[in-house]
C-alpha cells in the first residue's frame, strides 16, 4: 500500500485556511445588494430598503386619498389567515393618514398586496413577496438597534411598526414595532373598523445572482490541487 504524503506540500496551509473560513461562525449582516433591495444573511430574507413601498404602490390607484375612500386592485381580494375566517378585502381595509402623509393598512390587506406585490430587480421580476414572519422582523430590530427607524443602516426607511404574517388567534396578530424594539400581539379590529398598521415585504433567500463566496473556490481548488499533488507522488514511488 502506497501512502501520500502532503506534509511539505504548500497546499496544506491553503486547505486549512480555508477549512478555517467555512467553518468560522456566520456574522450577521444587513447587505445592499442593489436595485433597492436588502439580504439578510441570518433570516435568509430580501427585504425592500423603502418602507413606503407599500403606500408609494397604491399611491396612484385613489385620486386625492385624504377625502375619497380606496379604490384600487386589492378591493375583492379574498384572504384566507392561517387561523380564523376568509376576509374579503373592501374600502375600510385600507386608510390614508393625512397626518402621517401615507396609506395603511388592516393584517388582510396588508397579506393580499404582498401576494400580489411584484419588484423589477436587474431584468428579472421578483413576484413572491410575502409578510416578515415576527422572528425575522425581530432580528431585523436587533440588527437596527431598538428605537431605530425612519432612515437608519442600509435602509432608506423602516417603517416604526409594521405587520407581520404571524396571526396568533382568530382575533390577533404580532405587530413589529421597531420604534420600541418589541414584536406585540394587537387585535385585527379596532372596534368596528380593522386596526391599521405599516406595510412592509420580504422575498426568501437573496434575489440578487450572487458568485459562491471565495472561501468555497479557495477551498474546492485547494482540495483539487491537493489531488493533483498526491498523485504526482504515487507516480513518482512508482
Amino acid at each position: 500500500m502506497k501512502f501520500i504524503d502532503v506534509r511539505d506540500s504548500w497546499l496544506t496551509p491553503a486547505v486549512l485556511v480555508a477549512t478555517a473560513l467555512l467553518c468560522a461562525p456566520a456574522q450577521a449582516s444587513l447587505t445592499s445588494i442593489g436595485n433597492g433591495l436588502i439580504y439578510d444573511d441570518v433570516s435568509d430574507v430580501t427585504w425592500i430598503s423603502d418602507g413606503y413601498a407599500f403606500s408609494l404602490d397604491i399611491a396612484g390607484s385613489t385620486a386625492n386619498p385624504a377625502t375619497n375612500s380606496y379604490t384600487g386592485p386589492l378591493l375583492g381580494s379574498v384572504v384566507t389567515p392561517p387561523v380564523g375566517s376568509a376576509h374579503t378585502i373592501d374600502a375600510n381595509d385600507l386608510s390614508y393618514q393625512s397626518g402621517l402623509g401615507r396609506w395603511l393598512g388592516s393584517w388582510w390587506a396588508a397579506s393580499a398586496w404582498a401576494d400580489s406585490f411584484s419588484y423589477q430587480y436587474g431584468s428579472r421580476t421578483v413576484a413572491d413577496w410575502r409578510l416578515p414572519t415576527s422572528a425575522e422582523a425581530q432580528h431585523l430590530i436587533d440588527a437596527i438597534g431598538a428605537g431605530q427607524y425612519a432612515a437608519t443602516g442600509p435602509f432608506t426607511w423602516v417603517p416604526p411598526f409594521f405587520w407581520t404574517a404571524d396571526v396568533t388567534s382568530a382575533t390577533h396578530a404580532d405587530v413589529a414595532r421597531p420604534l420600541f424594539g418589541t414584536i406585540d400581539n394587537f387585535s385585527l379590529m379596532n372596534g368596528s373598523l380593522p386596526r391599521y398598521s405599516n406595510i412592509w415585504a420580504v422575498a426568501p433567500g437573496n434575489v440578487s445572482s450572487v458568485p459562491l463566496p471565495a472561501a468555497v473556490w479557495l477551498f474546492g481548488s485547494a482540495l483539487a490541487g491537493l489531488g493533483i499533488c498526491g498523485r504526482r507522488r504515487v507516480e513518482a514511488q512508482d
